[in-house]
């Protein structure tokens, strides 16, 4: 008797795994953890130049994680002298470039109001598809988010709002 309870595990095991080689269900599997998976490809999210990361490297990183247009947004934001390079007279070839495909790819590219009046850049000078911004300090957050305000489309997650309009609060320094 143990013996024919042997032979037939063994040839349902054989038959289990032929099934699993068959290669319709191997595609069918392969889709199914595709469909169950989608964090795969991360796509969307809040870059900022200025805190200690150049815009080159901002831009360069936000289309990395964006190759292709999606239905998620995704935003760049700029500050501190970074402000600047966003402008038709002071930017480079390669900056010009990056933020047109982003702007291509669904981006929203923002810069610090308040950086750009502290070197005197006015709004006019700055490239197409850039939009200056002031920030909201803690305070002025509460019925603000998710939401636009000023014509600014900001991320319906919480944390991604505040991080772009931490960025440009402008709010003063310890000791100021």
């Amino acid at each position: 008797m143990s013996l024919l309870f042997h032979t037939n595990r063994h040839e349902a095991r054989a038959e289990r795994l032929a099934v699993h080689r068959h290669p319709l269900l191997r595609a069918l599997i392969v889709i199914g953890l595709a469909i169950a998976a989608p964090a795969v490809a991360v796509a969307g999210g809040v870059y900022v130049a200025g805190e200690g990361v150049p815009l080159g490297q901002a831009l360069g990183q936000a289309l990395a994680d964006n190759p292709k247009k999606s239905d998620k947004p995704f935003w760049v934001v700029v500050s501190g002298t970074d402000a600047g390079l966003l402008t038709k007279t002071r930017s480079d070839p390669d900056i010009r470039s990056m933020v047109k495909t982003a702007k291509e790819r669904g981006a929203e590219i923002y810069v610090c109001r308040s950086d750009l009046v502290r070197v005197g850049i006015k709004e006019e000078e700055l490239l197409d598809g850039v939009v200056s911004m002031y920030g909201y300090g803690t305070q002025d957050w509460a019925g603000l988010l998710p939401a636009r305000k000023d014509g600014i489309a900001l991320p319906t997650d919480m944390k991604q709002s505040q991080r772009i309009l931490k960025t440009c609060a402008g709010e003063p320094k310890q000791g100021s």
